[in-house]
């Protein structure tokens, strides 16, 4: 039996009309776009700049404003690296601001800067997950060089209040940075309705294929960035490298696909996860939404439940082969240790051990919703004797 997939955070498979427009550019149209000088090259260049085109249309910037990289981890490093050492080295900006429930990558790009210099900054959320916009203005002063908040949680889902982050930073001339892998494609983003200046998105959150992304940066007013990658100074000088053209045409399409078809995907996944959110709470009342009210700022297809009395890393791992879910607990020197975005928001270790995530996705099925709450409430049962 194939395992009922509901990890959809973790990562989407690839979308079959996306894959079908990829396909071409493996095989066919494989010139390398950066080659200028007959049509294979000219060919792929196009390509690559209609599905720059498509993603700047999707979030509502310029083409010019879209670099491609690999992903949101290595946007989120070009983002905070590159705009500390620009601000450091022509403003003497020394100070990052990032929240307690930032992404891994985002902490730790973040804290490497230190050994260089940089202050950095945690501020806190509450018990929904909602950044402290007090302690936010509190810390801002000429010193700020990078504010970086994600838009939406990978573990809990709340999404940040964007738009009043961003008038803190712009009274105290602070760029203003967030990870919106999670976000876009689930809720509508655009970057100028939410003040934005620096912009990660990731491909493979959104029904495209891995190892594509894109930083989305400002051009007016100008956000300037260091690059972290030395070569042949493709991508505006941002970020070298060859661009995978069959990656970028799957990216765009997905992208563009997401855009089009949001508010029809919103009202698919909000009716899936509040399904398989009342099973479970139908089978114990006990069970505890971990973040925001399940219709309040909160990803459409996000569920993060503590269960009193389960280990919630035995519990996914003994129905791996039927269901696919996630915690966010991680493994250092043999030690389980709970997942750091749940501590803060003040889960004690042994209910942030007990707590996991569901994502639902657009290939779920009402079939699978009520199958997979099945399995994992008689498991529930079985581990609590």
């Amino acid at each position: 039996m194939k395992p009922i997939y509901l990890d959809y955070q973790s990562t989407t498979p690839t979308n079959k009309d996306v894959l079908e427009k990829m396909i071409p550019y493996f095989s066919e149209v494989y010139g390398n776009p950066h080659s200028s000088n007959h049509k294979y090259g000219l060919t792929a260049h196009e390509a690559v700049e209609n599905g720059r085109k498509k993603i700047a249309e999707a979030i509502g910037s310029k083409p010019e404003e879209v670099i491609f990289t690999s992903g949101a981890t290595e946007s989120n490093n070009l983002a905070i690296k590159g705009s500390f050492l620009y601000r450091l080295n022509k403003h003497n900006r020394k100070k990052i601001i990032i929240a307690a429930t930032e992404h891994k990558c985002v902490l730790e790009a973040a804290n490497s800067l230190t050994s260089l210099g940089a202050k950095l900054t945690i501020i806190n959320v509450n018990n929904l997950g909602e950044i402290n916009l007090k302690q936010l203005e509190s810390e801002m002063n000429d010193e700020v060089a990078l504010v970086s908040i994600m838009l939406a949680n990978n573990e809990i889902g709340i999404i940040q209040p964007m738009k009043e982050i961003s008038n803190i930073c712009k009274k105290n001339n602070v760029w203003l940075h967030t990870d919106a892998a999670q976000a876009v494609g689930n809720i509508d983003v655009k970057v100028n309705d939410l003040g934005i200046d620096l912009m990660s998105i990731s491909s493979h959150k959104l029904y495209g294929p891995k190892g594509i992304g894109c930083l989305f940066v400002r051009r007016r007013p100008r956000i300037r960035l260091l690059p972290q990658i030395d070569g042949g100074g493709q991508e505006r000088l941002l970020r070298s490298g060859t661009l995978p053209t069959p990656l970028i045409v799957g990216f765009s399409e997905a992208i563009h696909k997401a855009n089009k078809n949001l508010s029809k995907n919103i009202i698919q996944l909000k009716f899936l996860r509040d399904r398989l959110h009342n099973h479970f709470i139908e089978f114990d009342k006990t069970i505890k939404l971990n973040g925001t009210d399940i219709n309040k700022n909160r990803l459409p297809n996000n569920l993060n439940y503590f269960v009193n009395g389960v280990n919630a890393l035995e519990l996914t791992e003994s129905l791996g082969n039927y269901v696919a879910f996630s915690t966010g607990s991680a493994c250092s020197t043999g030690n389980i240790e709970p997942s750091y975005v749940l501590s803060s928001i003040g889960l004690k270790k042994e209910e942030a051990l007990s707590s996991f995530r569901i994502s639902v996705g657009l290939e779920s099925t009402i079939e699978d919703i009520d199958k997979a709450a099945k399995i994992i409430c008689n498991k529930i049962s079985f581990l609590r004797k």
